[in-house]
């Protein structure tokens, strides 16, 4: 935790000391958001110069390679649509239950 705080966050020893955990681990939740942005930004690029070639046989998606964010983490297309079945079974039983 240290070093990314002195490395990607860029602060010195001094904030170490008046910055709380909490804080420190927002800091780091903003820092992997603003990364994912940019690799979908350079994602987009590379779709465009992909699909545009006219050599595939399917378009490539954006999130084809960066993946998808959820709850602060990167899935790629296999784990999120397993996470996406085990969030419907969950509110499916929950509403179940309510009934």
């Amino acid at each position: 935790m240290r070093l990314a705080a002195l490395g990607p966050l860029s602060l010195s020893h001094d904030d170490l000391w008046i910055t709380t955990w909490g804080e420190l681990l927002d800091l780091l939740y903003g820092y992997r958001y603003r990364k994912y942005l940019e690799n979908k930004q350079q994602a987009q690029l590379a779709c465009w110069l992909l699909n545009g070639s006219g050599n595939l046989k399917h378009p490539v998606r954006i999130e084809d390679l960066v993946g998808f964010w959820v709850d602060g983490d990167v899935m790629d297309k296999a784990e999120y649509l397993e996470y996406q079945k085990k969030r419907i079974r969950r509110n499916k039983a929950r509403k179940a239950g309510e009934n």
